[in-house]
């Protein structure tokens, strides 16, 4: 397809900036203000790709989204699909003291990690996921990219190819939010997102599977597309539940409140959703839903909800099993709310947090033996520091948390970074390396290694190519071995593993007992 009014355009070098009367004989610049667009003359430009040229490449930083006028380009994850896996070592006393483990990655048919989603795609700023199994598509004319990336400047999540000669704009984020606010543009990408990805994200989450084609062919034309802007209210803890949301783009923040302030209870990003307790209770919000950065959503009216778990008993006891083990969550938050002042967690930080690795600094020696079995557990790179916060004769050493709400998971471009129904935050196969989650993690406990591995040449298919690639790596609580190689190390037991409630009962009087170790 190739626009007609693109006949009339007589196109500049890459890199020239299009003049304003160009961008209003195109349909999706139409409702635009000529006097926005002649104001701001650079935030539009032409980008020309011959074929096998890189547009952008996946982990990389950016401020700008493209709009494809003519020729196809293939979106595609260049990153080996592969998890860090640790292994190695004799087992006994004395091989745990001698041995060292190695770091390398892993295929999931290789290494069928236990709760591992079962995904068959994944998403990214496109308006197409990508098959698990083969993580390729195709974009043509009329189609954007990229959207994420300018809106909210998180890293590129996916490595664009040019597959024939391509023309295209480059967006800058003053453009893009004037064609946000555009009905024709947003017509033009909702039909897009409708014929081309719902069926693709709704499938993608699990309990949702098992719907026929025909419901959501029934869905498709139903469901209603929302957009919040950053800080916007989606809606209020204790107002009337009347729809169900599932999340496009962005990331929703949900939060209870409190005489003594807000407490955070998830992060939620596509693919995830919520509204379901109140719809199922028949009652009101248990919590507040606020837009964290630019945030797009799926809604489904309570009648077409009703219908969906009433024709699909799966599908109601699944949203059932979830909605009941978050309700348990809160009222376990609710319950360290009560025991412990509110501001002290908020204060402190450590409200999220599940695992602690606590060291008792009346018997450590600060030997650093748990530094070292660390180090020696992961190729050579710890995943702890013997520093951090002090209560009492207690250091909260710096290793990942297993926060109850991780920040880690904010703004991932490909949702890589996820926490099993156990403790353990875990980094999923299809990670590309951005380092965005280790910038996020406020305590540093998120570190980025580069491993030697082979991937799909997407240039030779049938072939592979050797490549060096980045992976996120977190503190896995030794999950291989009986115990944490830190806690197991330790010469004077010193360190243990700890739940934090536990935690500070211990700061208010009541010493942590040795049966609180992990």
């Amino acid at each position: 397809m190739i626009f007609e009014e693109l006949k009339n355009i007589e196109r500049q070098p890459d890199g020239t900036p299009v003049a304003a009367e160009d961008l209003l004989r195109l349909p999706v610049f139409k409702e635009a203000s000529p006097q926005f667009l002649k104001k701001n003359p650079n935030a539009t430009i032409w980008r020309h790709f011959k074929r096998g040229d890189i547009v952008c490449r996946e982990g990389e930083f950016g401020s700008t989204a493209f709009y494809i006028l003519e020729g196809t380009a293939s979106v595609q994850l260049a990153s080996p699909i592969a998890h860090v896996k640790a292994q190695g070592g004799p087992s006994g006393f004395f091989g745990r003291l001698t041995s060292k483990l190695t770091s390398r990655l892993a295929a999931r048919q290789e290494d069928r990690r236990e709760e591992e989603v079962d995904r068959r795609s994944i998403p990214i700023d496109a308006p197409v996921d990508l098959a698990y199994d083969h993580p390729v598509a195709e974009l043509g004319p009329g189609e954007l990219f990229g959207e994420m990336t300018c809106m909210n400047y998180y890293p590129r999540s996916a490595t664009v190819r040019a597959e024939t000669d391509c023309t295209m704009l480059e967006l800058l984020r003053n453009v893009l939010d004037v064609l946000q606010k555009s009905k024709t543009f947003r017509a033009q990408l909702d039909e897009t997102y409708r014929r081309r990805a719902l069926d693709s994200h709704l499938r993608n989450v699990p309990i949702f599977r098992g719907l026929t084609q025909d419901f959501i062919d029934h869905l498709r034309d139903r469901v209603e597309l929302l957009r919040f802007a950053p800080g916007q209210v989606i809606c209020k803890q204790g107002d009337a539940s009347d729809s169900f949301y599932l999340v496009r783009l962005g990331f929703v923040k949900v939060s209870e409140g409190y005489p003594g302030g807000e407490l955070v209870l998830a992060y939620l990003s596509r693919g995830d959703y919520f509204g379901e307790i109140g719809l199922l209770g028949g009652g009101g919000r248990t919590a507040s839903c606020t837009a964290l950065d630019h945030v797009e959503l799926v809604r489904i009216s309570a009648e077409d909800f009703r219908a969906m778990v009433q024709q699909f008993p799966d599908v109601r006891l699944g949203l059932e099993k979830i909605a009941a083990e978050r309700q348990e969550a809160n009222r376990e938050r609710l319950r360290m709310v009560r025991s412990v002042p509110l501001e002290r967690f908020l204060s402190q930080g450590l409200m999220e947090a599940q695992s602690l690795l606590v060291l008792d600094l009346e018997k450590c020696t600060r030997c650093d033996a748990c530094v070292t079995a660390c180090a020696d557990s992961h190729d050579g790179v710890t995943r702890l520091v013997r520093e951090g916060l002090r209560f009492e004769n207690f250091l909260v050493a710096t290793s990942c948390r297993q926060c109850r709400d991780p920040l880690c998971m904010v703004g991932c471009p490909v949702g890589a970074i996820r926490r099993r129904n156990s403790l353990e935050v875990i980094i999923e196969d299809w990670c590309v390396g951005c380092s965005l989650c280790a910038k996020n993690c406020p305590y540093g406990n998120i570190n980025v290694h580069s491993f030697a591995a082979q991937a799909d040449d997407h240039e030779h298919p049938g072939h592979k190519k050797a490549v060096v690639q980045k992976k996120a790596t977190t503190c896995d609580l030794c999950t291989e071995q009986a115990e944490p190689s830190c806690v197991y190390a330790c010469p004077h037991d010193a360190a243990h593993r700890v739940e934090p409630r536990d935690f500070f009962a211990g700061t208010l009087g009541q010493r942590v007992g040795r049966s609180e170790r992990r």
